[in-house]
């Protein structure tokens, strides 16, 4: 994954605004992936120079992971497009918020919460007492039968 720094960001941005050409023009002249410049646009148009930068690691709030979702349940807004008005660093996170909400509710959005993990565990087979010692017999002669039918050589 390439880093672009801030400067190489804001650059492309603002020559992309400037309508020399589209997305795909901008994004080949300036060496930037088409990709990353869509999200840097974004960010600029709803945030300016802020929405461009790079963004220290963040925990959220509940009670801002709430607005988010409420924002985007009411206004229609993709997860990247709510990411971008808020400001959120990994556009996937307020798609796993979305998620979280919608299976397990508002615990799910507090610092610490995890989901509960669910193994399978394969049920214990439990034998009858009258079969017990019927497949220890039948284990217990398999093996000498094994054992008497193999010829021991011996060296010469």
């Amino acid at each position: 994954m390439i880093r672009y720094t801030d400067k190489q960001k804001l650059d492309a941005v603002k020559a992309y605004r400037k309508g020399g050409g589209g997305l795909l023009a901008t994004a080949a002249a300036q060496g930037v992936n088409v990709a990353s410049l869509r999200k840097w646009v974004a960010g600029y148009d709803s945030l300016g120079d802020a929405g461009v930068v790079t963004k220290r690691r963040s925990n959220y709030e509940p009670a801002f992971k709430l607005e988010v979702l409420r924002r985007m349940s009411e206004e229609g807004l993709s997860c990247n497009q709510a990411a971008a008005l808020f400001n959120v660093r990994r556009r996937s996170q307020v798609a796993e918020w979305w998620r979280l909400y919608s299976v397990h509710g508002e615990p799910a959005l507090r610092p610490g919460w995890k989901e509960e993990q669910t193994t399978m565990k394969k049920p214990r087979r439990q034998r009858d007492d009258e079969e017990a010692p019927a497949d220890d017999q039948r284990s217990r002669e398999e093996r000498y039968a094994m054992s008497s039918s193999f010829a021991w050589r011996t060296p010469t």
